[in-house]
């Protein structure tokens, strides 16, 4: 066996998911974005001549759609790192941020409805 394959078989579902996909799948309470933003916001160093903001206005984010509130948030593995994770770890353990397979975030998406 390879040490590709070998690396491969002791990733977790969800680090196989994220390598799979590229993308880290977030939920979060509304109450606690307002941190996770900040969190963002002060470890990148913004706001900066070129960037506003690290991630999306609350507004901006879809609402998951099973009655909870929690706002749906995907970002691209190349930009979450284990210092991120580890800081956010408090808020994982609370419950107020939960991070998702791709499926997991999908079941939880609202459909899209369509103006005719």
């Amino acid at each position: 066996m390879s040490d590709k394959n070998i690396l491969e078989n002791a990733l977790t579902e969800l680090e196989r998911d994220q390598l799979d996909s590229g993308w880290v799948h977030f939920v979060c309470t509304i109450e606690s974005f307002p941190n996770v933003s900040d969190y963002v916001n002060n470890s990148r160093g913004y706001p900066n001549g070129a960037t506003v903001r690290g991630l999306p206005l609350e507004d901006d984010l879809i609402v998951a759609n099973d009655d909870s509130g929690r706002l749906m948030l995907k970002l691209a593995t190349w930009r979450v790192s284990g210092d991120d994770i580890s800081a956010l770890q408090p808020f994982i353990d609370d419950g107020d941020i939960s991070i998702l397979t791709s499926a997991e975030f999908a079941a939880l998406k609202p459909e899209e409805t369509q103006n005719i």
